[in-house]
């Protein structure tokens, strides 16, 4: 590692097109961290990290990576901790307690703004976000968009392995957000996302779950951010040890809508 209110979209080429082009095509590109926030994910922290440190290895900016283990009860705080000897610019906190993707979160971006960075790169930790899609955000953050969402559902993205009720399910309820919000997004409850650390310090969030991806949204919107999206490709979790966190249940939904219909 290296020590506009429309939307922006780029083609799925673009994902793996050579840095090094990219850099000479427009050299501004900021500073940002990857935002790691980690809960059992002991099957797969390590080769995500790696995948993710390699990547950045070839990035013309300063880079790192801020991982937020979240109470975990396996070994995933352990196998991080091992993990900072050998790479370089890996940030490790600690919550004594499960607080939640939400808490997690905030603690990510409140480290990243400490550190520094522009933005904040929130990806998973389990290792269903390629990190070629990394890529996909640079010209996004040249321009200083304020809230650059990943999006299964731009040209170029896609889902993969995901049983068609939830892809149903997600497509309908986003495109409703969409409508009701007036925001060009159009995957809100994706958490591949990237966003200017200066934003991040005024987005008071309090959800604790995986509402706080929306509730981030509405307050964004309130202050005025300029919105983009990229495309990537969702993939399912391959290891049984790291099952996916998310709840699909009414409750999660009445929550959802409750900052989609939100002034």
């Amino acid at each position: 590692m290296n020590p506009s209110p429309h939307p922006a979209v780029l083609t799925a080429g673009q994902a793996t097109q050579d840095l090094a082009t990219q850099d000479h095509a427009s050299p501004d590109l900021p500073s940002f961290c990857i935002v790691l926030p980690v809960y059992n994910e002991a099957a797969e922290i390590v080769r995500c990290v790696e995948r993710i440190a390699e990547f950045l290895a070839q990035v013309p900016t300063r880079t790192g990576i801020v991982a937020v283990d979240d109470g975990s009860r396996d070994d995933s705080l352990a196998l991080l901790t091992g993990l900072q000897s050998r790479i370089g610019g890996l940030i490790v906190h600690s919550h004594e307690r499960n607080g939640g993707y939400g808490a997690a979160n905030r603690t990510g971006g409140r480290l990243a703004a400490e550190q520094g960075f522009e933005y904040a790169l929130v990806m998973d930790a389990d290792g269903t976000q390629d990190p070629k899609f990394i890529a996909n955000f640079f010209e996004p953050m040249r321009r200083r968009i304020d809230f650059i969402k990943a999006t299964r559902y731009a040209l170029g993205g896609g889902v993969q392995g995901v049983p068609w009720q939830r892809r149903a399910v997600s497509a309908i309820g986003n495109r409703l957000a969409r409508v009701a919000m007036g925001t060009p997004l159009t995957d809100f409850t994706n958490g591949f996302r990237a966003i200017r650390t200066d934003l991040w310090k005024r987005l008071a969030t309090t959800e604790t779950s995986f509402a706080m991806l929306v509730e981030e949204v509405h307050l964004a919107r309130r202050l005025g951010a300029t919105f983009g999206e990229v495309p990537y490709t969702l993939t399912v979790r391959s290891e049984p040890g790291s099952a996916s966190k998310f709840v699909y249940s009414w409750r999660v939904y009445r929550t959802y809508l409750r900052y989609v219909f939100a002034k």
